[in-house]
């Protein structure tokens, strides 16, 4: 029988890597399913590719953990095998008064957590971003840096591959751990030794067919668009407004990506769309469901939604990026800045929800079931704490 990981995307694939790595399995033994596509083509691929430095997350949470420390294992691996990275950094940029109180808690957290940040005004933050707008400061985090997430996919599996991972193309959708076998949609099983589901959106609904644990969490949906700089002003740095920190989401903002060009976004606005880009309306009566919780947490306001909800609202996507990236400069540069939607980084965040207290899931999640692992939260910055996440969750096995 084989070990088994669900889902092929970053998280599986290193996974399979500390699992060989740590000697636990030898890869003959492993074996990778996913639903899609092999390498995944779903959440791992549609991101805007920033490696975060742990600025944001609650001291002591697994996101403050691990995203500091699988940051810089992810560069030093990049590094090795040759693979770009952009060390560009990032600047929070101010812009009202409310923004700069919560500027200094922002850096209270990342300084608690362990970052590397500092308060600069704006003659270094204009030196390290020319035309940049001119406020009283700004944070600066010099760790920050810009990665190609499809390379890294690739260049991950195609490793695996070589040293003889087994891989499958397969849809999960049900445990029988009586007979310790994996039901697949086609109603074909398969017999496992153990198993960890990462399954992204699909890990929630295989961990509920073996716990009622997680009853009180459902699937919240939503669509990242992107556009794409055509011309104008080169961008240098990772450039972010101040981040709301009731909500997970951290505005619209632009990165310099390693191609050259910048990318700008993403928005977040819940989606009901079936099947697409790694999320799976499994049956369409989900779409009341949806709809329903979206209203209720417009309706109370849980975590800001409503002010998040309303700063979202748009009908030209476009023209909200074009108008979002202008303002972090000084200068006039409609004339030659030039944007157009990128769909091809389009992607789906899978945002969990707790019912019982209507408020969005912040921090990975997961729970070892009778000798088998389902992470169940695995959202930004789960790219960057990946390596770091892979040898937790693998700890976990032994």
């Amino acid at each position: 029988m084989k070990f088994v990981i669900i889902g092929s995307g970053i998280i599986g694939l290193s996974i399979a890597k500390a699992l060989i790595d740590k000697k636990i399995h030898k890869p003959l033994n492993i074996l990778i399913l996913d639903k899609y596509a092999i390498p995944s083509k779903g959440t791992s691929v549609h991101n805007s590719g920033v490696l975060h430095a742990g600025l944001y997350y609650k001291p002591g949470s697994m996101k403050a953990k691990l995203s500091i420390d699988g940051g810089i294992k992810l560069r030093e691996w990049c590094k090795k095998i040759n693979l770009p990275i952009l060390e560009c950094g990032k600047l929070l940029i101010p812009f009202n008064e409310n923004d700069y109180v919560n500027l200094e808690k922002i850096e209270k957290n990342a300084l608690n957590n362990g970052c590397n940040v500092e308060m600069i005004d704006h003659d270094r933050a204009s030196n390290i971003q020319p035309f940049l707008i001119k406020k009283d400061k700004y944070l600066w985090s010099p760790n920050t840096s810009v990665f190609d997430p499809k390379l890294i996919v690739e260049r991950l599996y195609k490793s695996l591959k070589e040293m003889g991972v087994n891989f499958l193309k397969k849809s999960v959708i049900l445990d029988d751990s009586d007979k310790k076998r994996l039901i697949f949609d086609d109603y074909t099983n398969l017999s496992y030794e153990n198993y960890i589901n990462c399954a992204g959106p699909g890990a929630l609904d295989i961990a509920k067919s073996v716990t009622n644990k997680f009853d009180n969490l459902t699937i919240l949906p939503f669509l990242g668009q992107y556009a794409v700089q055509k011309s104008g002003l080169e961008i240098k740095t990772n450039l972010y407004p101040v981040p709301d920190p009731e909500l997970p989401f951290l505005g619209i903002h632009l990165t310099p990506r390693i191609n050259k060009s910048s990318l700008i976004g993403p928005n977040a606005i819940p989606v009901f769309k079936k099947d697409i880009q790694g999320y799976d309306l499994k049956d369409m009566r989900d779409i009341p469901s949806i709809i329903t919780n979206n209203i209720i947490l417009f309706a109370s306001n849980k975590s800001n939604y409503r002010n998040h909800a309303l700063s979202e609202l748009s009908f030209n996507s476009k023209n909200k990026f074009y108008v979002n990236a202008l303002r972090y400069f000084s200068s006039d540069l409609k004339s030659n800045f030039q944007i157009e939607m990128d769909s091809k980084t389009y992607g789906i965040r899978a945002q969990l929800l707790n019912r019982n207290t209507y408020e969005l899931e912040n921090d990975f999640i997961y729970e070892k079931i009778n000798n088998n692992i389902h992470i169940v939260n695995a959202v930004s910055p789960a790219f960057t704490s990946c390596f770091s996440l892979a040898e937790f969750i693998v700890n976990k096995v032994i």
